[in-house]
């Protein structure tokens, strides 16, 4: 059974950078995708706030999701959804058996991060299914070659689902993957847990080598993207804990802190403990 890929949309240039990234991943995967047309009210986009926002007749959302679906090369359906975004992407994921949800990230770097969006850890929270970020302005290659995957050298759980998600991405991609560990400047970088708690998640397991970088860094985000660029990474993943999911420290959360400043996609992975 071929997977699905949400794609989300709301017809700016993030989104439509997001669904050009979604084909080109899908095609190796061979993978089909939904494209979601949801309405602008993500605080992801600073548009929300000023009033910019066109609303769309039902003839013109048809169109502009026409008009997309032309330009991609996979197979695509596509849908639209009055519901808010939370609970859209819900139903759609029920419909389709979604194996990942993907969306565009607008420049953030300028906007402060009370307004820059909880939408990634909320679509965590609500739907357990792994999700792929992709800023607006990344010129990183899709399908990625080489992979960062973030890990803080404690045990994590993943779901069987996305286990068998991400394995495959990695069985068909081939790609180089590096586990990163990020260390207090005084402590021991070495990345052997790190690797290791990877693996006994079901991660990387039929990979014949994993490479690893240990970082020394205070803010472990920035340690994180400091590895990615260090390695050439083009893809960053990020196991969120669900500590990350409480509201009041969304915004001091590893997780939130990389997809604001990452120029990179980054892949959210749903940890269940």
């Amino acid at each position: 059974m071929p997977a699905h890929f949400l794609v989300l949309t709301d017809f700016t240039p993030d989104a439509d950078r997001a669904l050009e990234y979604a084909a080109a991943l899908a095609a190796p995967m061979q993978a089909s995708i939904v494209l979601l047309h949801i309405r602008r009210e993500s605080l992801l986009d600073p548009d929300t706030f000023t009033g910019k926002i066109r609303h769309m007749s039902e003839d013109e959302v048809a169109a502009a999701l026409a008009e997309r679906a032309a330009t991609v090369q996979v197979p695509i359906t596509v849908e639209s959804t009055g519901e808010g975004i939370a609970a859209g992407v819900k139903s759609a994921i029920a419909r389709h058996r979604s194996a990942l949800i993907i969306l565009g990230k607008p420049e953030t770097e300028e906007i402060p991060d009370e307004l820059v969006a909880s939408t990634s850890l909320q679509l965590l929270r609500a739907t357990q299914v792994p999700l792929l970020v992709v800023p607006v302005g990344t010129e990183a290659p899709s399908p990625p070659a080489r992979i960062t995957l973030a890990a803080d050298g404690q045990p994590f759980r993943l779901s069987e689902p996305v286990v068998v998600s991400v394995q495959k991405l990695l069985q068909r991609l081939h790609p180089e993957l590096t586990v990163t560990y990020v260390a207090e400047p005084e402590d021991s970088d070495d990345a052997t847990l790190a690797r290791a708690s990877v693996l006994h998640s079901g991660l990387g397991t039929d990979l014949p080598h994993i490479n690893t970088c240990g970082i020394r860094h205070r803010t472990p985000s920035r340690g994180i993207l400091q590895a990615a660029t260090e390695t050439q990474a083009d893809l960053v993943v990020v196991v969120a804990r669900r500590r990350s999911f409480l509201g009041l420290l969304f915004n001091r959360s590893v997780s939130t802190q990389v997809i604001l400043h990452s120029e990179l996609p980054v892949l959210l992975l749903p940890a269940s403990e």
